[in-house]
């Protein structure tokens, strides 16, 4: 079985996330807020995967692998 060591997250701007996006990187775009939050916002990336943060590592199967992953929460 392989093994990958972790590495640490890397802070990005939004403007280096577009870029992401213009290069056709294709970032998967995490969004984090609970239904409540995510309901009450004018803030949603269209195509963005949702999953509650408290819900994160049972349903990391769900995060596309072999992708930049951008979390947000706004």
């Amino acid at each position: 079985m392989e093994t990958h060591a972790a590495q640490a997250p890397e802070l990005i701007s939004a403007s280096a996330a577009w870029r992401l996006v213009e290069e056709g990187a294709h970032p998967v775009f995490l969004d984090t807020r609970n239904s409540k939050h995510w309901g009450q916002s004018d803030v949603q990336i269209p195509g963005s995967l949702r999953i509650w943060r408290e819900n994160l590592e049972s349903r990391i199967g769900e995060v596309p692998r072999g992708r930049t992953v951008i979390p947000y929460c706004t």
